[in-house]
Order: structure tokens, then sequence, then C-alpha cells
């Protein structure tokens, strides 16, 4: 069910939003379709994502192909053998200034 701060139009509005959803979205799995529960319950649109993803047009993607993409992701980065997949996913977040070289900052040589 809904969580308590989710106001009964809201309520409202999400249950229809996620039976449309349902119909156009097609097949999923049961593990999707609980994701996808929990993600409407808590108050949010199936047509949006938490991880600010947007589809070629400018807008948000939706819950599931969201979630089928980073599981493609994954599931291609976790290959054994696959360098290039472990090389990208090697690359520095650059959330931290410990996964910058020590002399990043200090650069003389850039190119403009």
């Amino acid at each position: 069910m809904f969580n308590e701060n989710v106001s009964a139009e809201l309520q409202e509005i999400l249950a229809i939003e996620l039976h449309r959803y349902k119909r156009e979205i097609g097949r999923m799995t049961k593990k999707e379709w609980n994701l996808l529960i929990d993600w409407v319950y808590s108050g949010h649109s199936p047509y949006t994502n938490g991880d600010g993803i947007f589809d070629d047009d400018g807008w948000p993607l939706d819950f599931i192909n969201t979630f089928r993409g980073w599981s493609n992701i994954r599931e291609y980065s976790n290959q054994p053998g696959n360098d290039e997949a472990q090389t990208f996913s090697a690359i520095p977040d650059g959330d931290k200034f410990d996964d910058f070289p020590d002399d990043f900052f200090n650069a003389t040589d850039l190119p403009f």
C-alpha cells in the first residue's frame, strides 16, 4: 500500500498511472513488478526514475526501462574477459579528490 505521506489525491493519480503503465510496458519480471510497486507506492510516477536519466527527446526515462538499462550495463561490465568494460568501470567517478592523479590539479600542459 501507499506510504502514509502520499496524499489521497496523489494516490489516486498514481494508481491510474500504474494501471496505464502496466498495459503500455507489456511484460515484466516479478522482480521488476515488485520494484515498480515499491517505487509507485512511495509516491513516484512510473514514468520517472530516481537516477535523473532522460531519453533522447529530453523526457525522463521510465522506471522499468531505466532499471533494465542499468541491469544490462551491470551484466555487460561483469562479463569475465571483457577488458573494455572492466577498464570503463574502473574510471573514477570524480566525486572525490582521491579519484584524480596527484599531478591532475597542477597540470600546466593543457591543450587549451
